[in-house]
C-alpha cells in the first residue's frame, strides 16, 4: 500500500533504537537495573546548562519566538552569534560571516540535506573505517546515494599516509562504476576520541582537490577535546579545516564544508540545532530550500543565541565540562586497565573509548558462522547482564569485538557499568 520509496523508508528500521517498553536503567541505591553506554551525550553538564537556561536564557524569550520570525535556517541574531563562536574557538584562517552558515534541526538533518545536495543516487561518498555508525542512515535513506567504507589495514588513519588507503578506495569505486562524489570525516573522531593532525587534513584536502571531491568535515566534538590536563602534545589538540589557509594550499574553497551543533559541546541534544558552515553558494541555496523540511525550533533557537552571546558563560562551561570529562575518562580507564581490558588510546576528545572485547567472541560461532555473528552473541550476552553499547559492526570497524563504551554518564553507573563489563570479560556471572 506504500510507494517504493515508502517501503524503503518502513524497512529502514531508523527509529528503532527508540522504541519499545522503557528500560528499568541502572539506580544506584537498589545496584541494580540496565546501565546504558548507547548515546553520546555529557550528562556531566545537564546541570549547568539547565540552572542557565531557567534562569538566563528563558528570560530573553519573547513573542518572536512563537512565529514563523525568519524562516527556517536562523535567525540573523543566531548565525551571527554562531560566527561569532567560530571565529573566537575554531581559528579560521578567513574569518566566517553569518551569510556562511545555515541552522537545521540537528546534525542528522544536515547530514541528509548534504546528501541530497551533493550526490545523486548510486553516487558514492568516502568514510573511514571504523566511523559514527548512523551516517548510514542519515546519509543514504532519502538520497540513494552509496556509501564507500575505507580500509586502513593497520595503517594510522590519523597520519597524511592514510591518503593513501583513500585513494585505493576511490580508485575501486571508480572501477566498479561509482562516481566518488565526496569524503565524510568526524573531527574529532567518533569513536576514537582522536582529532586529525594539520598535516593529516591538509593531504586529505589535496587528496580531494586533485578529484573535485568535497570534503564534509563534521566536527560536532570540536569544543569536547578534554586532553591530559597538562601540555598536551600537538596531534592532540583539534585543529578545523577551516583554520587551513585553503587558497595557500591551492584547495578550492567550494569543496570544504563543515557540521557543527550544540548537541555534544554544549550538551544540548534534546534542542535539536545544528549548522552548515560553506562558501559554496550553490550547497548554501539548495540547503536553504531543504531547510524548509528541517526547521528548527526557534525556542531553541532562542535559548542558543543568549548562550553564545554570553562569551564568559561559555568560557567557565567548558572549563569545567573539560574538567568533569577529565576525571571521567582517567576513572574509566583506569577501570579498564585494572581489569585487563584493551581500549584505543589516544583518546583526546569525545565522550567514549574504544574497547576491544574480541576475546569474549566465542570460537565455535567465528568458526562456524564469522566473527560478526560472533559479534551479535556478544552484544546478546552483555545486555542479558544489564549493558547497553554500540558495537563495533555499526561502526563498520575492520575486525568484530570492538565496543564504544561512553564515559560521560553519572559515575555511579560508569563504575557499575565497567564493573559488569570487567566480569564478563573474564568469565565471571554477572546480573543486572
Amino acid at each position: 500500500m506504500l510507494s517504493t520509496r515508502g517501503e524503503a523508508y518502513a524497512k529502514a528500521g531508523l527509529s528503532d533504537g527508540y522504541l519499545g517498553p522503557p528500560k528499568a536503567f541502572f539506580d544506584p541505591k537498589k545496584k541494580q537495573g540496565v546501565v546504558s553506554f548507547s548515546n553520546a551525550e555529557n550528562f556531566l553538564m545537564h546541570d549547568v546548562m539547565l540552572q542557565y537556561i531557567r534562569g538566563q536564557a528563558m528570560v530573553h524569550i519573547d513573542d518572536a519566538s512563537l512565529t514563523y520570525h525568519e524562516g527556517p535556517f536562523g535567525s540573523s541574531r543566531l548565525r551571527t552569534a554562531m560566527a561569532g563562536l567560530i571565529n573566537t574557538r575554531f581559528h579560521p584562517a578567513i574569518p566566517i560571516e553569518a551569510s556562511h552558515i545555515l541552522f537545521a534541526n540537528g546534525v542528522t538533518s544536515l547530514n541528509t540535506m548534504c546528501a541530497l545536495s551533493l550526490t545523486d543516487p548510486d553516487e558514492g561518498i568516502l568514510l573511514g573505517q571504523p566511523i559514527y555508525g548512523s551516517f548510514a542512515g542519515d546519509l543514504r535513506t532519502q538520497s540513494g546515494c552509496r556509501l564507500i567504507y575505507t580500509p586502513f589495514h593497520g595503517d594510522d588513519q590519523f597520519s597524511p599516509t592514510a591518503v593513501a588507503r583513500y585513494e585505493e578506495a576511490f580508485l575501486h569505486a571508480q572501477d566498479s562504476g561509482i562516481k566518488v562524489k565526496a569524503l565524510l570525516i568526524c573531527n574529532p573522531h567518533n569513536p576514537l576520541g582522536r582529532c586529525y593532525p594539520r598535516e593529516t587534513l591538509e593531504a586529505l584536502l589535496r587528496f580531494c582537490q586533485q578529484h573535485q571531491l568535497h570534503l564534509i568535515s563534521d566536527e560536532v566534538y570540536a569544543l569536547s577535546v578534554y586532553g591530559d590536563g597538562g601540555e598536551e602534545p600537538p596531534h592532540s589538540r583539534f585543529c578545523s579545516v577551516l583554520a587551513i589557509d585553503l587558497f595557500q594550499l591551492g584547495v578550492d574553497p567550494a569543496l570544504v564544508h563543515v557540521l557543527y551543533g550544540v548537541s555534544k559541546d554544549f550538551a544540548m541534544a534534546g534542542l535539536r540545532l545544528g549548522c552548515l558552515i560553506t562558501r559554496n553558494d550553490n550547497l548554501l541555496q539548495s540547503a536553504l530550500s531543504l531547510s524548509r523540511f528541517h526547521w528548527p525550533s526557534h525556542l531553541s533557537c532562542s535559548i542558543v543565541t543568549t548562550i553564545l552571546e554570553d562569551r564568559d558563560f561559555i568560557q567557565e562551561f567548558l572549563r569545567e565540562s573539560h574538567r568533569r570529562m577529565r576525571t571521567h575518562r582517567q576513572l574509566a580507564t583506569q577501570q579498564l586497565e585494572d581489569g585487563g581490558i584493551p581500549y584505543a588510546t589516544g583518546c583526546t576528545a569525545g565522550f567514549f573509548l574504544w574497547i576491544d572485547l574480541s576475546k569474549c567472541l566465542d570460537a565455535t560461532i567465528v568458526a562456524s558462522r564469522g566473527g560478526w555473528v560472533a559479534e551479535l552473541d556478544v552484544s546478546r550476552r552483555l545486555r542479558e547482564i544489564g549493558v547497553e553499547m554500540s558495537s563495533g559492526y555499526a561502526y563498520h570497524n575492520e575486525v568484530p569485538g570492538w565496543y564504544r563504551v561512553i564515559f560521560t554518564v553519572d559515575a555511579a553507573s560508569l563504575k557499575e557499568g565497567l564493573s559488569r563489563i570487567v566480569d564478563f570479560y573474564h568469565g565471571r556471572p554477572g546480573s543486572p
